[in-house]
């Protein structure tokens, strides 16, 4: 099962022998969809690794709301805190899809890392990523509105082939509104909006962005 640690950047500059440590020390686990692999605010003492599957990291309210703060697929890793000490955790992780999850003792995968600086330096650069990405998060729900951070949410999503700028497999409604920081009904009229002005197609299988969307909704 090594060569599946070797899709994660920081791992790849371990050696076979230090790989096959982390396989004994770790767990790996099959999870269902909806398996609640994190809880925000509980104390949480290991690193997570996505060896297939998906998840997404979310935050709570204290109204009970719930607002994505990032999606994660195969590759992605999670709970980096731990590495650094015992803490609680800042936010929840859940399944989206059935997935493979190997976890590993933070102090242990912290004596393994200080041992290889290149390591070290892309675990530093990994950190430094999610905290800017997390301010811009924490940017558009302070000062942007639902419709701005709708745009900037679906073209983060979009991809372009033949021309042509779309969304395959599009997040259930449910979704978009967890990382909009809205209600359903907001979003709802504001592709309703965009749907009748011709700025986007939707259906369940993709969202085809037929246009720049506008400034201002």
């Amino acid at each position: 099962m090594a060569p599946e640690l070797s899709q994660f950047s920081i791992l790849q500059p371990l050696s076979d022998a230090d790989l096959q440590r982390l396989l004994q020390i770790g767990r790996v686990r099959a999870v269902p969809a909806n398996h609640r692999l994190i809880c925000e605010n509980e104390a949480g003492t290991a690193v997570y690794f996505l060896l297939s599957g998906q998840a997404r990291v979310f935050i709570t309210g204290a109204d009970k709301r719930e607002a994505t703060v990032n999606t994660l697929g195969s590759g992605s890793w999670f709970g980096e805190l731990a590495i650094l000490g015992d803490g609680l955790r800042s936010a929840s992780v859940i399944t989206t899809a059935p997935s493979r999850v190997l976890s590993v003792p933070g102090p242990l995968l912290r004596g393994i890392l200080v041992r290889y600086p290149e390591a070290t330096e892309r675990l530093l650069e990994t950190l430094g990523r999610r905290i800017r990405g997390l301010t811009q998060t924490v940017r558009g729900f302070a000062l942007g509105d639902v419709y701005h951070r709708l745009a900037q949410l679906l073209g983060e999503l979009a991809l372009e082939q033949g021309g042509e700028r779309f969304i395959p497999n599009p997040p259930p409604q449910r979704e978009l509104v967890a990382r909009c920081g809205a209600s359903r009904e907001m979003v709802a009229r504001v592709l309703r909006e965009l749907r009748k002005g011709g700025d986007v197609q939707t259906s369940r299988q993709r969202i085809v962005l037929k246009k720049p969307l506008p400034a201002r909704f």
